[in-house]
């Protein structure tokens, strides 16, 4: 199974989040090879599970006052801040040609991707293991607060990278957050808890590397990692998919109204 491999820079978050769905509707439909996507955001952007309530639990103040751009996921999990991190995204179909063994299913997809993760850290010189089941709080709003079956773990089983999906009838996207620097309990600066929560105690790539990376030399381990071990050749968004992702922006992550629906 060959896959076609993006690699964005730090783009508008909203836009991100339409790019990834484009994607995955473009290879549920047939119309491309199972994609992969390397990018980053700018400016800094909170994300949210695609059904995490927050009404009356978010400070658009301190959003508004730090710059950060609020946006709700097309996949569920709870909430990340992506600011000094890489993230990535892959698109398969359920169906046809770009299925994984036995058509895509979701613990399979998990595994599969994870797989490809631990090649991108060791790229970089640092040991990762998938998680065999899920740990910490499952109430916690923060992404890094808790760790699912098949996220990656560093040393101490430290949560390293956080992953989530969506399902359509078909096509699977699954995308998450590699951290460079340690997001500890940023995001509870603009989640409101209503009682102490275990922070989780999540590590990052700078801390597992014992050494400060650049965003580009991690994107890069990455995409080799993801050329290497997907078949993947370099792909750039093409025409129609761009315009799919300026329409689904413009119905969807571009409005208060969907970004605030629960």
């Amino acid at each position: 199974m060959k896959f076609r491999l993006i690699v964005h820079p730090r783009m508008e978050g909203r836009f991100d989040m339409a790019v990834d769905e484009a994607l995955a509707e473009a290879v549920g439909a047939g119309a491309s090879l199972p994609v992969a996507r390397l990018y980053g955001f700018s400016p800094p952007t909170l994300s949210l599970g695609r059904f995490q309530k927050i009404k009356g639990r978010y400070s658009q103040s301190l959003l508004a006052e730090d710059g950060v751009t609020l946006v709700r996921r097309p996949t569920g999990g709870h909430a990340v801040l992506h600011d000094c991190e890489l993230t990535y995204s892959v698109a398969l179909s359920k169906e046809g040609s770009g299925t994984l063994i036995g058509g895509a299913r979701k613990r399979e997809v998990y595994e599969f991707v994870a797989r490809v993760l631990l090649a991108g850290l060791s790229e970089l010189g640092i040991k990762g293991k998938i998680n065999a089941s899920r740990q910490g709080d499952l109430h916690n709003p923060d992404c890094f607060g808790s760790s699912g079956e098949y996220e990656i773990t560093g040393r101490d089983d430290r949560k390293l990278i956080g992953s989530a999906q969506m399902t359509t009838r078909r096509a699977i996207l699954q995308h998450g957050s590699i951290p460079l620097e340690n997001p500890g309990r940023r995001v509870l600066r603009y989640i409101t808890v209503d009682e102490p929560m275990d922070s989780g105690n999540p590590t990052c790539l700078n801390e597992e590397a014992g050494q400060s990376l650049s965003f580009e030399e991690v994107q890069e381990a990455f995409a080799r990692a993801f050329r290497q071990n997907l078949d993947a050749e370099k792909s750039e968004l093409r025409d129609e998919e761009k315009e799919a992702a300026d329409r689904i922006l413009a119905a969807r992550y571009a409005s208060d109204s969907w970004n605030l629906a629960c």
